[in-house]
């Protein structure tokens, strides 16, 4: 931890599992998922294999391109653009001296463009440029190869046009780095808790509009979603903090915030799709020297960065419709506090020993409180006495 963080004190445990059963593009796959909730992993894994049972996950990926910005101020914003896109081949050219490694490797810089920013704030600030620089980083997430791409060109920049580089930094909205994963369920697949498959199907699809009808009710479909992507991604040491930011950026693309999964009915099928931007690294950082990522990742079969990007989108869209199945058929509470039970029976004092009949005890009285788990402590002492 000393060598992480600064002003180390200790360390923080979570839970590391595994959500087996995940089939995609062909691959099986046992996810590392490091999270303190309980159903998460069950719902991923369960939805993992009925998945798994027709036809598996399909999955894709773009390239790996990263994005990064400078912010030129006090420039004419016209005259400034037509001048970067009239020096695109020098810039990219000087911007390549940058990142000579990712060069060596196949990657570089791709393309640079202008953007011309109109003010929100203030309305009578002049407008103003953003000079976009895609680069493909390779095997990396990228973060530290942008940012040295964006200081290292600006001046070149602000040399051609004039003008005062602000702000040089990544954008964690990579929207040239996508990756997407789909499944198509038949409705004879879908019947569950006494409930026929098409009628699961369309009660799915309520829910999905649901969450792109409002806002509030987003919020927390797409925590479902990042249940799954974030438990995974933590496990595989990837910047989980960047992949929400991107998430939920590009769910608010359109102009309002919406769901991140898309849910169809085609042909006696429920489709499930989920395409995120999404930056995962496969070398670079901790990854190759911290046990715990060499672990996970030798789990996975060693995937690259696309794949490790496939993986995260398809537990993500697995977590969420596991979450509005339940949601939409039963009600969350019931799977999830059934679950919840062994926190509450160690929360009250039930001994390890006797947590799984403390949960059967709950589950037959319907109640999952620390008032029945003591209740049930109390029965167990005084039969024990007796």
């Amino acid at each position: 931890a000393d060598l992480m963080i600064e002003n180390a004190i200790g360390g923080v445990s979570i839970p590391l599992g595994v959500a087996p059963n995940f089939v995609i593009n062909g691959s099986h796959y046992i996810v590392p998922m490091a999270v303190e909730e309980p159903s998460v992993i069950a719902a991923a894994s369960s939805i993992a294999k009925l998945v798994s049972e027709n036809g598996g996950f399909k999955a894709k990926s773009t390239e790996n391109i990263m994005t990064s910005q400078v912010q030129l101020l006090d420039v004419d914003a016209d005259s400034a653009c037509k001048v970067i896109a009239e020096n695109r081949a020098e810039l990219i050219a000087a911007a390549n001296q940058f990142c000579q490694s990712s060069v060596k490797r196949g990657g570089g810089v791709r393309d640079i463009y202008p953007r011309f920013i109109l003010p929100r704030i203030d309305p009578s600030r002049n407008p103003y440029v953003v000079v976009h620089i895609d680069i493909d980083v390779c095997e990396a997430m990228g973060a530290n190869i942008v940012n040295t791409v964006a200081e290292g060109v600006a001046p070149r920049i602000a040399d051609l046009v004039g003008g005062r580089p602000a702000l040089r930094i990544l954008s964690n909205l990579c929207l040239k780095r996508r990756s997407a994963a789909a499944f198509r369920l038949p409705f004879d697949a879908l019947q569950w808790k006494g409930v026929e498959g098409e009628t699961v199907a369309e009660r799915v699809i309520e829910a999905y509009h649901f969450a792109e009808d409002d806002p509030y009710r987003a919020a927390t479909h797409n925590k479902g979603v990042m249940n799954g992507i974030d438990s995974a991604a933590i496990a595989m040491g990837q910047d989980w903090r960047a992949i929400e930011a991107s998430c939920h950026a590009a769910a608010a693309m359109g102009g309002s915030y919406g769901s991140m999964t898309k849910y169809t009915m085609e042909d006696g099928h429920l489709v499930g799709k989920l395409e995120m931007p999404m930056a995962c690294g496969s070398k670079g950082g901790a990854l190759t020297t911290h046990p715990l990522y060499k672990l996970t990742h030798k789990i996975l079969g060693y995937p690259d960065a696309q794949k490790i990007c496939q993986i995260l989108v398809a537990v993500g869209l697995a977590q969420n419709f596991a979450a509005i199945r339940a949601l939409a058929i039963e009600g969350i509470q019931k799977g999830h506090m059934n679950l919840h039970a062994r926190n509450i029976c160690l929360n009250a004092g039930v001994p390890n020993e006797l947590v799984d009949e403390c949960r059967e005890y709950m589950t037959l009285k319907k109640k999952w409180d620390t008032a029945t788990a003591e209740e049930f402590l109390s029965s167990h002492k005084s039969n024990a006495t007796a």
